[in-house]
């Protein structure tokens, strides 16, 4: 069900290979480094589509030309966590830590600016390493 009070929906669209509603980051706009458990990524002005809502989107609807930019920041380290699994070739070392964002779209007839990054919340956030597939 849709919501019913949605009016804008930024993102870049759906792929030919249907991967959907993501976009490349720039290697030089993320840092990581995993002894400090810090990271962060930004964008700015990133190109992307407003098609005012969910099932638009996903229906290739009508949309807006617009763009949007963005500030993540994880810090601090609640708990290191090793997942191990041969079966599934996986392994993964996180660090359940903080994060912070700040996000910003617009289009033409129309600008959202996200509450200042310091004030954000966290209910999960995790960065770290992790293998799988041939990689394992």
């Amino acid at each position: 069900m849709a919501p019913t009070n949605q009016i804008h929906d930024f993102n870049p669209g759906i792929a030919e290979s249907g991967l959907f509603w993501t976009i490349r980051v720039p290697d030089e706009r993320v840092e990581v480094d995993l002894e400090d458990a810090t990271a962060s990524m930004s964008l700015s002005n990133a190109e992307v589509r407003d098609f005012f809502s969910i099932p638009n989107a996903l229906m290739h609807g009508k949309s807006l030309p617009a763009d949007a930019s963005f500030g993540m920041h994880w810090h601090g380290v609640k708990s290191r966590v090793h997942l191990h699994d041969p079966v599934n070739h996986f392994d993964a070392r996180l660090i359940e830590d903080s994060a912070t964002i700040q996000w910003s779209a617009r289009e033409k007839d129309f600008l959202f600016v996200s509450d200042p990054e310091e004030t954000s919340t966290t209910v999960f956030a995790a960065i770290g390493q992790e293998r799988n597939g041939v990689f394992f």
